[in-house]
Order: structure tokens, then C-alpha cells, then sequence
């Protein structure tokens, strides 16, 4: 199966277990090659002491949107991880809708580049990411 295949079955929750996405509560809402768009709906529990969304969390879902979104123009049996990550932080966010769009920026033989924005329900840009990953076979699985 293909990791496209593979992230849209993950969708409807028949794909890979992932244990970040149930910890949190965050979802993968849509997959394209090259496009992916995971979505969280904030509570208290992703709030910190100051009332507002903690940034580890909008980076966990702004990470995953890059690194899915790598995958779905990789090799069957390949995969990624990050090895650099940057985050800027636009506005806080107490409750609602985050959606986290990553898309593929280039695709060398084993450094890949990614981006995510992270928007609110009401659609303003909350956070901008940038990452590197570095290309690795998936754990488990033989590569094509």
C-alpha cells in the first residue's frame, strides 16, 4: 500500500495507529499528494497555566501536517523523520478549531523540505513552521 493510501485510510481510522493523534485528540482531515491537513478542537486540557493553547501542541500538529505531507510523495516502505524544525507564532489561541496545512517545499534523494500554517476556525494564520527531515525506511516495512 501506498503511504497516500496508507494516510487516507488513516483518515477514516483503518490506517496505522498513531498514538500522538489519541493523546491529544487531533485528526488527519485531508490528504493530497504532497498537501496533508491535520486538524485539532482545543480544550483545557491543551491550555497552559496563562489560559492560552501551549505551543508544543501547535507545533505537534504542525510537525505531523509536514511529515505526512512528505510521505505521501515518498516511496512505499519510506518514510521521514524531522530533524530541524522552526515555528513562528502569530497570535495565541484559547479554544476552537486548528487546522495545520503541510506541504511539500523539495524532495532531495535524503533531505526532505516541508511548511505548515496553522489557522484558526476563523481562518487567521496563527503559527508559520518550516522543517527538514531526513528520508528513512519505515519501521517494519521493506522499502520498494
Amino acid at each position: 500500500m501506498s503511504n497516500l493510501e496508507s494516510l487516507r485510510r488513516g483518515m477514516v481510522g483503518e490506517g496505522p495507529r498513531a498514538g500522538w493523534r489519541e493523546t491529544i485528540g487531533a485528526r488527519i482531515a485531508e490528504v493530497e499528494p504532497g498537501r496533508v491537513a491535520v486538524e485539532l478542537e482545543v480544550h483545557a486540557g491543551h491550555r497552559h497555566e496563562g489560559g492560552v493553547v501551549q505551543g508544543g501542541i501547535i507545533t505537534q500538529i504542525a510537525d505531523a501536517a509536514m511529515g505526512m505531507s512528505l510521505m505521501t510523495r515518498q516511496d512505499e516502505g519510506m518514510s521521514n523523520t524531522t530533524i530541524e524544525l522552526k515555528i513562528n507564532f502569530l497570535r495565541p489561541v484559547v479554544d476552537g478549531r486548528l487546522r495545520a496545512v503541510g506541504r511539500v517545499v523539495d524532495m532531495r534523494r535524503t533531505l526532505l523540505f516541508s511548511e505548515a500554517d496553522v489557522i484558526d476556525q476563523d481562518g487567521r494564520l496563527v503559527a508559520r513552521a518550516s522543517c527538514t527531515c531526513l528520508a528513512i525506511p519505515r519501521p517494519g516495512g521493506e522499502r520498494a
